[in-house]
């Protein structure tokens, strides 16, 4: 039984840390390029730490992926 609920401890905490570091990402970089879908909806391409982020923005919702292409940034 303690076996299964640090397993789910453990699977709570890294989905807490995602999520908090996604919601830095946004919050903390330079948002490059936005597109609205609707007024809850939209995809973000965010600059932070000489690195390119693409995040995707649904209600209170974050997912953002870094991306493999190189952009220099002025």
């Amino acid at each position: 039984m303690l076996k299964y609920f640090i397993i789910i401890i453990n699977i709570f905490y890294l989905v807490i840390s995602n999520a908090f570091s996604d919601m830095n990402i946004i919050k903390n970089g330079k948002i490059l390029e936005s597109k609205l879908y609707s007024t809850n909806e939209a995809t973000l391409v965010v600059s932070k730490s000489r690195k390119i982020y693409v995040c995707s923005v649904s209600n209170s919702l974050t997912k953002c992926i870094l991306s493999n292409k190189k952009y220099k940034i002025n």
